[in-house]
């Protein structure tokens, strides 16, 4: 079916199905290869879920075409299968087929394009479900983050909408903006290693020198953005783009209808902050037992700044939906005014302005001059109705109070002195005085913690459940090896591990270390606790009895299979530093 619209069409869309259709299979990849494991008795217990549409709308795998083995080779699993689909469903286009699925996949496809290009009233709010974010122990409280979904159809046409736009108002975001920009050439894919080149560039321009920082994140910035100040800022960028021909009238106001109705159909304290009155037993939480005596919140500002009654007063509705796609672009449509009062501000001074969403550094030779930029700051996001973390004085009597600062500065940043920082940090790297690089401790920590957790999500059935495994001990452990090499440098093999670009992988997001004391301390220390992880496995599978004895290994005949390496480039060490 055409569209007379610039954002959707029958093409669009079906190339989004493609995408969930993946997602799917590798949904469906994870749960079998947990169940994998499960004797068969177990199995047939369980109710089978209900068969998902999207499975109607392909062919089977084996009618998929082939990319050839090149493409395979270079390619990770879901690439691999985006493109297959891609290239089915093209061909079935190019012949006019006939064949049920391709049928049922336009005709699925025009109903989307269709309800895109009518006036459907509003639709109703999204669907709230929470993600456990840290426990205060001291505070008996557990704090969770609310995350936002759509339903299939609305979910895709916010996804492209939010495709165009993104690319219609990318030229009027400023290169001081990192996060949700559309790629570009000699940039690197994963846009966070964009700006940590920038801050590393900037300090190894300056080597020898003490410069300045300053730093602010915002209180709950998601949840407190104002519909006011996004629809007005909206609405101004749309202007421009009309000015300058890049956008007509009929699109315009077909684009603004569905950016409307995402921004209206959600509203923070009416839609998500009032499950706090719901008890820490209520399913809303989720299946894990709360503590004795915790609470389990959503947090909001603090009162001291905002209270709700004030809110509502002064920023009318606010929030949009974590989790939806069109979040990540009001977030650079409300920031980019800021950044212009900044930029405005610093001209032609030689200091460095990033900024990462709500997550900003200011960096500079002169300390009144950074401090100067910053009150600015302060100004244009108060403005925009935005709360900052209060800037406290930094008294530290441990470095871990100063880590754990969320707004502070100017601070200066040397090798030594008094109240001279050595490290800073910013969207999860630390940057010493000298420019080298190291993975921030918490992001460290809860890798780590990762680690352990696969080894358990995969044994904890069979020592709580009672479910013997339904292969032997050797075949579980080598499943659990495949397991962390591909969580930490994803799906590579001895052929394609070279120049594999595995973005998908956790160590892609820190490919820009570089070789140093410290970076190369803990990327060995990740490879030992992987082994440690599958030292104490192996140990824990020596006390389950297995289904199929006859399989059984004897590791105390084989000492090798207690600690086995398989190569630098299924290492953290080796995918970093060698390939």
């Amino acid at each position: 079916m055409p569209s007379n619209y610039v954002f959707i069409d029958r093409d669009k869309v079906v190339m989004i199905f493609i995408k969930y259709r993946c997602k799917l299979a590798d949904c469906k990849s994870k749960e079998n290869q947990k169940r994998e494991f499960l004797n068969t008795d177990s199995l047939s217990k369980r109710k089978k879920a209900k068969r998902n549409e999207l499975y109607d709308m392909f062919p089977s795998r084996k009618h998929w075409c082939n990319i050839g083995e090149i493409n395979r080779n270079a390619l990770d699993t879901s690439a691999r299968n985006e493109r297959r689909l891609k290239l089915t469903y093209l061909k079935a286009k190019k012949n006019n087929s006939q064949k049920d699925w391709y049928l049922l996949l336009c005709k699925k496809a025009d109903a989307v394009v269709k309800i895109a290009t009518s006036n459907e009233g509003m639709i109703p709010a999204p669907r709230i479900s929470v993600i456990e974010k840290k426990r205060k122990p001291q505070q008996k409280k557990i704090i969770y983050r609310p995350v936002c979904s759509f339903p299939l159809i609305q979910k895709i046409i916010f996804s492209l909408l939010n495709k165009y736009l993104t690319r219609l108002f990318n030229d009027y975001f400023y290169d001081c903006s990192y996060a949700f920009r559309m790629p570009s050439k000699g940039k690197h894919l994963l846009q966070h290693l964009n700006a940590v080149e920038a801050v590393r560039d900037y300090r190894c321009r300056h080597l020898n020198k003490s410069l300045y920082v300053a730093e602010c994140d915002m209180q709950k910035f998601y949840d407190t953005i104002s519909h006011r100040v996004i629809k007005t800022r909206f609405a101004l960028m749309l202007q421009w783009a009309k000015k300058q021909g890049k956008i007509s009238n009929k699109d315009i106001e077909r684009i603004g209808y569905w950016f409307w109705t995402y921004i209206d159909c959600f509203n923070f304290l009416e839609n998500v902050f009032v499950y706090n009155r719901k008890p820490p037993t209520d399913p809303f939480w989720g299946k894990e037992k709360c503590p004795d005596h915790f609470t389990r919140v959503i947090e909001w500002v603090d009162k001291k700044d905002l209270n709700y009654k004030l809110a509502r007063k002064r920023k009318g509705y606010v929030g949009v939906p974590q989790g939806g796609a069109l979040s990540g672009l009001i977030a650079n449509i409300v920031m980019h005014f800021v950044d212009n009062c900044v930029l405005r501000e610093i001209q032609k001074r030689d200091i460095l302005y990033c900024r990462f969403c709500d997550d900003m550094i200011l960096i500079g030779e002169n300390k009144d001059e950074v401090k100067t930029i910053f009150d600015c700051y302060y100004k244009a996001i108060s403005k925009s109705h935005l709360i900052p973390h209060p800037n406290k004085d930094i008294k530290i009597n441990k470095m871990k109070e100063f880590w754990e600062g969320k707004t502070r500065g100017p601070y200066e940043w040397g090798e030594k002195g008094h109240d001279v920082y050595p490290w800073i940090t910013f969207v999860g790297f630390d940057f010493n005085w000298k420019g080298n690089l190291r993975i921030r401790r918490p992001s460290f920590q809860r890798h780590i913690a990762k680690q352990t957790k696969i080894a358990n999500e995969l044994l904890l059935p069979y020592e709580q459940g009672g479910i013997k495994p339904r292969y032997c001990a050797a075949t579980v452990l080598n499943s659990l090896k495949s397991r962390l090499i591909a969580t930490s440098v994803g799906h590579v093999s001895l052929r394609n591990f070279r120049g594999n670009p595995n973005i998908r992988s956790w160590m892609s997001a820190f490919s820009i270390l570089d070789k140093n004391h410290w970076s190369t301390q803990q990327l060995r220390e990740l490879d030992k606790h992987r082994m440690v992880v599958i030292a104490r496995t192996k140990k824990r599978l020596a006390k389950i009895e297995c289904s199929s004895l006859s399989k059984l290994a004897s590791y105390d005949n084989d000492p090798d299979s207690f600690f086995i390496y398989m190569g630098c480039p299924y290492s953290y060490y080796g995918q970093c530093f060698n390939y």
